[in-house]
């Protein structure tokens, strides 16, 4: 087994994260890299309101809607995450590792990761195959994300820049 090779992208609420992403990715495809992993894209209605969550695949660019919630759920704030959609999405990193991807891309640990649901176990095996990972991490959930890591890899500024130098040292 490789050692691991992870960046942690560090952002604070508000911080435009995802045009980061975009950037590093399209910089990659044009190399000819394998670029798997996940992004996330909140969906708003015309009213302003949160209308849902998706997941997209990166490499397919097929979208897993996680999150629909009923207005119950939006009046009384609560989780309207599908599970069925959430193992959908696991399967876009679980193939990463089989596929042998050259890097893994994934907007956003989060509560789920942190405690040990979500896309968890699936990260882990990532890192512990070698694969490169690059993830965000929002500055709220540093902490645990170091406990979760194991301290193992970098912490990046939301920077391309800084990105890139990463992954050129990395690959």
């Amino acid at each position: 087994m490789s050692e691991p090779r992870i960046a942690a992208i560090r952002y604070a609420r508000g911080e435009a994260v995802r045009p980061v992403l975009d950037a590093f990715v399209a910089r990659l495809k044009t190399q000819g890299i394998d670029v798997h992993g996940l992004f996330q894209e909140v969906l708003w209605g015309t009213d302003g309101e949160r209308q849902g969550t998706d997941a997209i695949d990166i490499r397919t660019q097929t979208r897993i809607p996680l999150k629909r919630p009923s207005p119950f759920e939006r009046n009384n704030r609560v989780c309207s995450l599908s599970l069925a959609k959430l193992a959908e999405a696991t399967m876009v990193l679980r193939r990463a590792l089989d596929e042998q991807a050259q890097i893994v891309v994934v907007e956003r640990f989060g509560k789920t990761e942190r405690d040990g649901g979500g896309l968890a176990d699936d990260l882990l095996a990532l890192m512990a195959s070698g694969t490169p990972v690059v993830i965000t991490v929002p500055e709220a959930e540093l902490e645990a994300w170091q406990r979760f890591s194991g301290g193992l890899g970098q912490v990046l500024p939301c920077d391309l820049d800084a990105l890139v130098q990463w992954w050129e040292a990395t690959a």
